[in-house]
């Protein structure tokens, strides 16, 4: 018979997409859940280092630390140690990860958030990006053991599970924003704030099969021409950060025109799979 703790946890869990301060709420499930004084869900990569950051418990405080890109690079052996989606990491994981890389920041950072002990698993990975689930342990905690690792690795299934719900209610949302993809003609492809493809026309689908301007990166696209694509990239992530609704900028390439439209904050609990820009491509006179 499950206990009340990891019961209330996947209540908490599979509503998430749908409550107010879901996420929050189901984050904060799991760290009573397994008796850990803090969690996190953390989406990396895309036009924003970080799309997707979701802390609870009083490390939260250090959000100096906790919105570094900086230290979630390779000092981090959290990040660091990561494998193939749904693969638990733990203590013995982060030790490994540690004696071969130069890890002295995190290790302030984590002794200064009393965050030394914990497990992690990676829920969706790409070459490109991933979105983890981890629990963090503080000294009182106590480093991982054997009930703390069981109840986390069925909370984190039913995490991805969610998390794949939320994805796939977003991506309904925004093929009704496309319209009727078999009348429009235009070249339109609307993106999450992860740089991922929420939905498209058919005509923008059939210059990603020709790829010769746009490719197909993991779950988003790319320009063809590494450079180019490196500048467009920065803005797509100005856009996210910075761009103010309806905010257009314009760009050339290949005798292309550009046009990436900051579309309206249509949620502000979700996981940022909802359209949050609108690239339409037209060809150059």
């Amino acid at each position: 018979m499950r206990s009340g703790n990891l019961h209330r946890a996947e209540l908490a869990i599979l509503n998430a997409p749908f409550v107010e301060r879901g996420w929050e709420l189901a984050v904060q499930a799991v760290a009573d859940a397994t008796r850990s004084h803090a969690a996190q869900l953390l989406g990396l990569g895309g036009p924003l280092t970080m799309p997707l950051n979701v802390f609870v418990g009083p490390p939260a405080a250090y959000r100096h630390y906790i919105e570094s890109a900086e230290l979630h690079g390779a000092c981090n052996w959290r990040v660091g140690s990561t494998t193939v989606a749904m693969a638990i990491q733990s203590e013995a994981d982060y030790a490994t990860y540690r004696h071969f890389h130069h890890t002295a920041d995190y290790d302030d950072a984590a002794s200064d958030m009393d965050i030394p002990f914990g497990c992690q698993s990676a829920l969706i990975m790409d070459q490109r990006s991933l979105i983890g689930l981890a629990v963090l342990r503080g000294r009182r905690d106590g480093p991982c053991d054997g009930e703390t690792l069981s109840r986390f690795a069925a909370l984190r299934e039913q995490m991805a599970r969610a998390v794949r719900m939320q994805i796939a209610l977003d991506g309904e949302a925004s093929e009704l924003m496309i319209g009727d993809l078999g009348v429009l003609r235009g070249a339109t492809i609307l993106l999450d704030r992860h740089g991922g493809i929420a939905a498209l026309t058919p005509a923008a689908e059939e210059l990603l099969g020709e790829a010769t301007l746009l490719r197909l990166e993991g779950v988003g696209v790319a320009l063809v021409d590494p450079a180019a694509h490196a500048r467009f990239a920065a803005q797509l992530g100005r856009l996210l950060r910075d761009g103010e609704e309806g905010e257009v900028v314009h760009l050339r390439h290949a005798g292309w025109r550009l046009f990436v439209t900051r579309l309206p904050r249509r949620i502000e609990h979700g996981l940022g799979f909802e359209p949050h820009l609108a690239l339409t491509l037209t060809r150059a006179a």
